[in-house]
């Protein structure tokens, strides 16, 4: 496996690794018995996102309440996460399901965090606040360039998180 494939996957792998035991389902439980509700404007912002995302006939779309974890901050707050995959031939010809999304927060009057964002050959990730929520999207269809060929990845994964934001201001510009 080339170098910068494996880079890809092992970003991939800590961007996703904290939706493990959230996605099946409604969570059991906070591993430390705290089982704060995930208050309803920011179940809102997860539903439309699956909305938007179940529009693409060839993506399954799942949604899970639960602890989400603020990976720059390490706490976990009330939340939700959405996981959608499907492959990627599927949404050729179509608005990138990433961008769709994207559009529906700066045409909703949300504020991009630029703290959160980046993008890479095929793949993105980027976060909004509004009325004390962030949630953050992050995936695509990695693509690389392999003596000489360029190749795009045969499925599309994306996911996106929303929490309880207490600060609920983006930052200066």
């Amino acid at each position: 496996m080339r170098p910068h494939r494996l880079r890809l996957l092992v970003i991939s792998f800590m961007l996703f690794l904290p939706c493990t035991g959230l996605c099946e389902g409604k969570d059991a439980g906070h591993p430390n018995g705290l089982n704060q509700p995930v208050p309803d404007q920011v179940t809102g912002a997860c539903r439309t996102i699956a909305a938007i995302l179940a529009v693409y006939p060839t993506m399954e779309v799942r949604k899970a309440e639960g602890p989400v974890r603020d990976v720059q901050g390490i706490s976990e707050r009330p939340g939700c996460r959405i996981v959608a995959s499907g492959p990627t031939s599927g949404i050729s010809g179509d608005i990138d399901p990433a961008e769709a999304v994207r559009s529906w927060f700066q045409g909703g009057g949300w504020m991009e965090d630029i703290r959160y964002a980046a993008d890479g050959p095929g793949t993105t990730s980027f976060a909004f606040r509004k009325n004390r929520i962030l949630c953050r999207v992050g995936g695509g269809a990695h693509s690389w360039i392999e003596d000489r060929e360029s190749f795009t990845s045969e499925r599309y994964d994306l996911e996106a998180g929303c929490v309880s934001d207490p600060d609920g201001t983006a930052p200066d510009h």
